[in-house]
């Protein structure tokens, strides 16, 4: 897979993919543009079955022309999310790579 560079939701796309094939239960909840620290980026939520139960996930990813890339991401059972949740937005708002 090639880093997420200028175009995460790109990059976030050919993930999701996999997920897919890996997955049979995957159901993407959004996948949109964004940004992030001033860099282009990209916010992908779905849900899952897990083993034992249904998992949430958020994943916030930004990448550079360098070949750098960063996620924030967090996956909880979707049946405490909003328990969860608020660990994500902290993590994010704590978050961002200089230079």
């Amino acid at each position: 897979m090639e880093p997420a560079g200028a175009d995460p939701i790109t990059h976030f796309a050919g993930i999701e993919a996999n997920t897919k094939v890996n997955y049979s239960t995957y159901r993407r909840l959004r996948m949109q543009r964004t940004a992030f620290c001033g860099q282009p980026a990209a916010i992908w939520e779905f849900t899952f079955q897990g083993r034992v139960r249904v998992f949430r996930a958020i994943d916030l990813g930004y990448g550079r022309e360098d070949g750098r890339e960063y996620d924030i991401y967090l996956s909880a059972p979707d049946a405490k999310w909003e328990t969860y949740r608020p660990v994500f937005d902290n993590v994010r708002f704590g978050f961002c790579t200089t230079g």
